[in-house]
């Protein structure tokens, strides 16, 4: 195992691995989509990339993404409440019958938010470091807008999940899609605090936060675009 500082060299590596996990991501994504392969690959995908996220913090001794891991995946398990909320209440969200579930949702939802939100997170976190939080937030809301409903996209023939009853683009819902803006915009934010301190306390206190911020970005834009 490598212990290092932290430093301008080692935070290049840590931005090359995870615009590389990103990559991954979109890439299977793509490769669900074209070849129909079923909720399997996106519990794979989910698991493996979180793996491998927790594989790069133990060699590298990276503290600050181990952190932001944490604060992913108890977000991603607040986000079990969202998931909730959209199958039983709003009877938009579909998921397939043979998979194993966590509540309303397929056992590896938490950990396949975990991985987009610190993806996303991070990025944008780079940018509040070079230009103002203002832009950088605006960052964040944009590659929410962009990425996450690329997935959305591609889950129908995937087989990972579907969408009724609503106002559509493409194969995903406007009020997601603007939510899944909505919701990434307070990432940038919640960063630059578990960055700032130490202990996990922030951490898993954001993750919380950042979880009910699902929920209530859903519910948000369901209202006005459903």
């Amino acid at each position: 195992m490598i212990s290092v500082p932290v430093t301008q060299q080692n935070q290049r590596i840590r931005t090359y691995f995870i615009l590389l996990t990103l990559a991954l991501v979109l890439g299977v994504g793509i490769v669900s989509d074209r070849y129909h392969l079923g909720w399997k690959s996106a519990a794979w995908l989910a698991y493996g990339t979180y793996g491998l996220m927790g594989l790069f913090t133990w060699w590298y001794s990276d503290g600050f993404l181990r952190k932001l891991m944490v604060f992913g995946l108890v977000a991603g398990l607040g986000e079990l409440l969202a998931d909730w909320w959209l199958v039983d209440s709003t009877g938009t969200l579909i998921y397939p019958n043979d998979e194993p579930m966590l509540i309303r949702s397929p056992m590896y939802m938490p950990f396949a938010w975990a991985v987009i939100l610190v993806q996303i997170g991070y990025l944008s976190w780079l940018v509040s470091g070079w230009k103002s939080m203002r832009l950088a937030v605006f960052a964040a809301a944009l590659m929410g807008l962009l990425i996450i409903p690329l997935m959305e996209h591609w889950a129908k023939d995937a087989g990972w999940w579907y969408y009724i009853h609503c106002q559509m683009v493409g194969s995903a819902p406007l009020y997601i899609i603007t939510g899944e803006g909505l919701i990434c915009t307070l990432l940038p934010l919640f960063f630059r605090q578990i960055n700032n301190r130490v202990g996990w306390s922030s951490a898993i206190g954001l993750g919380i936060a950042q979880g009910a911020w699902i929920w209530l970005s859903y519910v948000i834009c369901y209202n006005l675009f459903r």
